[in-house]
């Protein structure tokens, strides 16, 4: 039972009180437990055994009773009773964004108590005249019912990441298995997951089948062939939990590269692989690539791509989006790799809305060999964050000032992300950004703005000169929420008259800016920088989802600022 997994729990049984109409004040300190415990660096069970659990703030007897009981036996009591004697449509309207507890509870008084008949009501604009609800929060929900059909079952990549490498463990870890990987959009490293595909080489594909339907995540087996087994698994808890369809195809060793990158896709790639056999009066399949002569034999997927007069293609690049074409030219780039970064710019501290301090942040930049650490604390307006004043940021640089003198070959940078106000305007006054080695600035408010309104403010913001990058421009969460409106594509224009960098947000919640646009920025000339938004220490190594986006972008290292040395670094900010 790990940290997460008891943050769920104790959320969840916030939530679901909260669903029953307890007291406010009881049911925001299991959220506030589960959020010290979300991001404590020490396993709970190791607080348990040394028996100081009881001194993780927030976590009187009750609730330390609960997390003994959980980590003892998977379960609390209360959870289960809460969770049985709540309607399930209860739940599933909780999955709407921006309806919580207590709207889902006023819904259900007047008998909408599931997604069904609230899309009725809304529909029939029944719940535009509930008290306190209206027509806009109507709207509102209609808007967030979309958006969950358009969702659907997906999962974000770091959620198939967590679900997908136990079981590649297993699977490599059988007997008679001689190879095993992910393939699918999982593999292509997109930012959100339908299904996982799963592919295995080995002689007897019975037991490999049987270990993959026995698995303890396993929802249901709803499929079972020779070949081809298909599972649920379970996704989550509580409001959350989902589950999602995952594919095992077990297949003799020789055809194993082929399956790969038939099942690796995308469709579109695979269209274009076929035509390309068939012009050279061969065929290609999942099995193999054969023609007059028989099979030719592929030990690899580079064999495959050399038989059809290509250079590998890397699987991020498998969209049928000029990898063909760039091909033929051996013009495919060396794409941009998790070790070519060498430092970070977008980073939070205990100051604001971060987990850890200053220090313990430091460590673990060096712990993963990073040459600098840009803190860049939320800006004074943002008071749910505790946005730094002027003086506490002059109190930070000096707390900078005194651990760089402590460090070699290693520094901290001084940076803010700073608030774009509605109007564009920034949240300090230029004497304070003069005080910064660099600048992040971002949206956090005022998202109903129209598209025209909130262009005209970001761009204003891009064009300023104290602005060294604009953060996670769309402010979208995946599977949560769009991004506020915005013509992305006048701000790319905009950055690129002012030099302005870009962010690839590597938060996985973010992904902001995505591939299609981190390409175009790339195209434009722009720099782009790659940022996990770190929130706690154990964040800090998410950039590597930023490194996928930029992968999947065509980029190189050199088309990203925070590939370059701290020297180099230094002379770009001018510090």
């Amino acid at each position: 039972m790990n940290n997460s997994e008891i943050a769920a729990a104790l959320s969840e049984i916030g939530t679901l009180l909260e669903l029953k109409g307890e007291n406010p004040f009881r049911t925001n300190s299991y959220h506030a437990v589960a959020r010290v415990i979300e991001q404590l660096t020490v396993d709970v069970a190791e607080r348990i055994k040394a028996g100081d659990l009881g001194k993780i703030p927030g976590v009187g007897d009750a609730i330390k009773e609960k997390i003994e009981a959980l980590v003892r036996t998977g379960s609390i009591p209360q959870l289960e009773e809460l969770r049985a004697n709540t309607p399930p449509g209860w739940l599933q309207m909780l999955r709407v964004p921006g309806l919580g507890p207590k709207k889902v509870r006023a819904l259900a008084e007047v008998k909408i108590d599931d997604l069904v008949a609230l899309k009725a009501a809304c529909d029939a604009g029944q719940v535009a005249k509930l008290k306190g609800f209206g027509a806009k929060t109507q709207t509102n929900i209609l808007n967030g019912l979309s958006f969950l059909d358009k969702v659907g079952g997906r999962i974000r990549i770091d959620v198939a990441d967590a679900l997908a490498q136990p079981i590649l463990e297993m699977l490599r870890g059988l007997k008679g298995v001689k190879r095993a990987e992910a393939c699918g959009s999982l593999r292509r490293r997109k930012e959100t997951i339908g299904d996982l595909d799963f592919l295995a080489s080995a002689k007897d594909a019975e037991p490999v089948m049987d270990a993959f339907g026995a698995m303890p995540n396993v929802n249901q087996v709803i499929n079972r062939g020779e070949t081809l087994t298909s599972v649920l698994l379970n996704v989550g808890t509580g409001p959350a939990a989902t589950t999602i369809r995952a594919d095992l195809r077990v297949v003799n060793d020789a055809a194993f590269p082929f399956g790969l990158a038939y099942f690796t896709g995308s469709k579109d790639h695979n269209i274009v692989m076929r035509s390309r056999a068939q012009d050279r009066e061969l065929k290609l399949n999942e099995y193999a690539l054969t023609g007059a002569k028989g099979d030719v034999a592929c030990k690899s997927e580079d064999d495959i791509f050399k038989a059809l007069g290509l250079t590998f293609v890397p699987p991020e690049l498998r969209e049928d989006a000029g990898e063909f074409a760039a091909c033929e030219k051996n013009a495919l780039p060396k794409l941009i790799t998790v070790a070519d970064i060498r430092g970070v710019f977008h980073n939070h501290t205990t100051a604001s809305d971060g987990a850890n301090s200053l220090e313990e942040m430091a460590a673990a930049a060096q712990a993963l060999g990073f040459e600098y650490l840009g803190i860049a604390d939320h800006s004074q307006s943002l008071n749910v964050a505790r946005g730094l004043t002027p003086e506490r940021v002059r109190e930070q640089h000096k707390q900078i000032d005194a651990l760089n003198k402590k460090f070699t070959g290693f520094c901290i940078l001084k940076g803010t992300e700073c608030d774009i106000m509605p109007d564009g305007s920034l949240d300090f006054a230029d004497d304070v950004l003069d005080s910064f080695d660099y600048v992040v600035a971002s949206v956090h408010t005022n998202f109903q703005q129209t598209r025209d309104e909130v262009t005209a403010r970001v761009i204003r913001a891009v064009r300023h000169p104290k602005v060294t990058m604009l953060g996670h421009a769309t402010g979208r969460l995946l599977l949560q929420r769009d991004g506020y409106p915005v013509d992305l594509g006048a701000v790319l224009k905009a950055a690129a008259e002012s030099g302005t960098m870009i962010e690839i947000n590597a938060q996985p919640k973010r992904l902001d800016v995505d591939w299609v646009h981190a390409r175009r920025a790339k195209e434009m000339g722009i720099p782009i920088v790659i940022n996990p938004d770190a929130h706690a220490t154990d964040e800090l190594a998410l950039f590597r989802y930023g490194v996928d986006v930029a992968r999947r972008a065509w980029l190189t290292s050199a088309d990203v600022v925070n590939t370059r040395s701290l020297r180099d670094i230094e002379k770009l900010l001018k510090i």
